[in-house]
């Protein structure tokens, strides 16, 4: 466990907005996740971001946004293909790799690293996790690199978008009788064979991946995360060399590295990024953990 000082937990006001005791400990957790992930990557000589509210975090406060509640972070293709590789077998006891490698009923196309798979209900449990009763996790997004070529740029992401649809939208297209016709599409686009009757759903993901890989370094000047580039911001391509080696800052009780470029990167993401604001690096409901405090106090164990 990380040595934390009882005095941080206590509940804070940051930037006019109040951590509660709770999101403390959440917090704590998620810092010790982050340290294993920290340190499968030393052992395999494997690179990591801060990424997203995180990066900000970091950047901004030193720490966590105040009204955030979770850590992301990003790894170049390369690495995070590795990570997939081995991350499992090195997690420690108990917790829980979520990624379409590692779980055939993932769904989305980023992996998710958690303390547990279930609420801790043991008081002795707990006490490993700062007190935590709830599954606390960092998400972990692959960056991928994008054609100097246009056609070729062009061509990845019409791939991309397709597959992603089909990935996105299985259950949907199932039930609408629609499936068919998108893997027959994507098969002869893709130049591939999707098996079908063998979770289809996980091959799409799992394409989605190779898709998503299939430029190296030298052949790009630009890195994105395809599914924002694809559903939210079109022009969302990074350049490279901001990604060319890492910086290490403080965060929270911990220190973090973040891309030696990460000014332009906020820029880009967020604009005028020193400035605070409770929309910027916030994707969900908060806190996240909601629907588990609610299932604890109508079961008295909270």
């Amino acid at each position: 466990m990380l040595a934390i000082n009882e005095d941080f937990f206590r509940e804070e006001i940051r930037c006019g907005f109040t951590v509660s005791e709770m999101m403390k400990r959440v917090w704590a957790v998620e810092m010790e996740v982050l340290q294993e992930i920290n340190r499968i990557c030393t052992d395999y000589g494997l690179t990591y971001y801060a990424h997203w509210g995180t990066l900000l975090g970091a950047i901004r406060h030193k720490g966590f946004i105040p009204w955030d509640d979770d850590i992301d972070i990003a790894m170049k293709r390369k690495d995070y293909q590795v990570l997939m590789r081995v991350l499992s077998d090195e997690l420690p006891q108990g917790y829980y790799n979520s990624s379409s490698y590692s779980d055939p009923t993932h769904s989305q196309p980023t992996t998710s690293v958690m303390n547990t798979r279930q609420i801790i209900l043991d008081e002795q449990k707990r006490k490993m996790f700062y007190g935590c009763p709830y599954i606390c996790g960092i998400d972990i997004a692959p960056l991928d690199f994008v054609p100097r070529d246009q056609e070729q740029a062009q061509l990845q992401r019409n791939l991309y978008t397709v597959v992603y649809s089909a990935a996105k939208n299985y259950k949907t297209y199932v039930r609408n009788g629609e499936i068919e016709g998108y893997l027959e599409q994507i098969e002869s686009l893709c130049q591939t064979k999707i098996t079908r009757g063998i979770n289809e759903e996980n091959q799409l993901w799992l394409l989605l991946d190779r898709i998503a890989g299939l430029f190296n370094e030298d052949e790009c000047d630009k890195i994105t995360y395809f599914p924002t580039n694809i559903c939210y911001r079109p022009e969302y391509y990074l350049n490279k060399e901001w990604f060319r080696n890492t910086v290490t800052v403080p965060f929270e009780q911990i220190e973090i590295p973040v891309p030696c470029g990460y000014d332009e990167i906020l820029k880009m993401t967020y604009g005028d990024y020193m400035t605070p604001s409770y929309d910027a690096g916030r994707a969900h409901d908060y806190p996240y953990y909601k629907k588990q405090e609610e299932f604890l106090r109508s079961h008295g164990l909270l």
